[in-house]
């Protein structure tokens, strides 16, 4: 049963939007003022908050602003209900995060059209967020600051599931962001290692919620060629490099070394093997009707060993285990010039990533794993080819390229 919370210091209006609820299915806790809104968003979690704008004390746009700024009501809905009928509220409330609006009196019916869209199949069932969006190496600096310097991390969210996709320098802002999220609560982490080259797996002694006993982190890659997923993240915080080992971690660590998809209640997670030194893989997380599909650091055969029919079996093959995805999380760290003479080092130009997206037919396609050298104004530069690329070749898919901290809720 959804959880709805009512906001709003008229008592008649309360009352009757709880009744209203109540009749449809929903159970409702109701509030008078923005701060008792706001602690009942807190200790009662509902899933969507209807808010009235005009109220004593913290009013409702207020209340917006900080359900939408506290990472522990991330995925709660917002639908503002508010006599102020002007269309500059109305955008005002959008563009601080309500999810809709309705002007009062309004039609009981209409109200449950609303909250009905707002918490059924087309709500925000996925959310990600981008902590490190770099390769290679972090890349700190005044060049770097719209981008972002961070190497490999990525936070999906699928309904309740929490998982964490790689875990270079980002994770330590992730890790701090989940510590004060789950403080003094269980957290249940999911961690999806695409391979365990060195950028995407030196943030994981920094990272915070392994320090806690309240944590359960759950990590998931291949065997290693030579070793064990287990020794390999053993050996980088051997004494030699790290002053805590592994074993020190009082977190509840296991490992699990994928042969096969996982599945995590409603959540599958499927991977396909890629085309980089060592071993690498990509990952596919399907929930709620929706594909995410994460690719980093691939080469396309082609490139490599020459354009040839087995070659070209391989690259479709890439492009099927991207299919129809919602969102195409895509590395593709050089330009056509910068390939020319980096060869064989296992990665992607940005006109590979848009031409898979192209032949995936994708919804989305985020470029990542920025060169080290691509500094703000390069990478705007390269933005700026892709979409004229994309306009010469027909290419409708919506395009960014992914930066520290951008937000997505699928």
């Amino acid at each position: 049963m959804h959880k709805i919370l009512v906001v709003d210091d008229d008592p008649d209006l309360r009352l009757v939007a709880e009744t209203c609820l109540s009749e449809a299915g929903y159970q409702t806790v109701t509030a008078a003022d923005g701060d008792s809104g706001l602690r009942l968003a807190r200790s009662e979690r509902p899933h969507l908050i209807l808010v009235d704008l005009m109220m004593p004390g913290t009013h409702g746009f207020a209340v917006i602003q900080e359900v939408r700024r506290d990472l522990s009501l991330r995925g709660m809905r917002i639908i503002v209900a508010s006599a102020k009928a002007y269309p500059a509220d109305i955008r005002k409330a959008k563009e601080l995060g309500a999810d809709d609006y309705i002007v009062k009196p309004y039609d009981p019916k209409e109200l449950l059209e609303k909250i009905r869209a707002a918490l059924g199949p087309d709500a925000a069932d996925i959310y990600i967020k981008f902590w490190g969006t770099r390769g290679s190496i972090p890349t700190p600096g005044r060049w770097m600051l719209r981008y972002g310097g961070d190497t490999s991390c990525v936070e999906v969210r699928c309904g309740e599931r929490l998982l964490m996709i790689d875990c270079g320098s980002g994770a330590r802002r992730m890790g701090l962001s989940l510590a004060r999220e789950f403080a003094g609560r269980e957290l249940d982490l999911h961690l999806f290692v695409s391979h365990t080259h060195w950028d995407h797996i030196h943030g994981f002694p920094f990272f915070t919620p392994a320090y806690l006993p309240t944590s359960q982190i759950t990590v998931y890659s291949l065997h290693g060629a030579d070793k064990s997923l287990e020794k390999v993240f053993t050996g980088q915080m051997d004494a030699s490099y790290f002053p805590v080992s592994l074993s020190d971690l009082p977190s509840r660590l296991q490992f699990v070394e994928l042969k096969e998809d996982v599945g995590l209640g409603e959540v599958r997670i499927s991977h396909f093997q890629l085309n980089h030194p060592g071993l690498a893989v990509a990952f596919c997380i399907e929930f709620g009707g929706k594909r995410v599909v994460y690719m980093a650091d691939h080469e396309p055969y082609w490139r490599l060993t020459g354009d040839n029919e087995q070659n070209r079996r391989r690259d479709h093959e890439i492009d099927d285990f991207a299919r129809g995805a919602d969102v195409y999380i895509r590395e593709a760290q050089y330009t056509d010039e910068e390939y020319s003479v980096k060869r064989g080092w296992g990665h992607s130009t940005w006109k590979d990533a848009l031409n898979s997206a192209q032949q995936a037919a994708v919804k989305q396609l985020l470029l990542y794993h920025h060169d080290p050298m691509h500094d703000d104004d390069s990478m705007d530069g390269i933005v700026a080819q892709c979409r004229s690329f994309m306009n010469e070749h027909g290419m409708s898919f919506k395009f960014l390229a992914a930066y520290d901290g951008l937000e997505l809720r699928l």
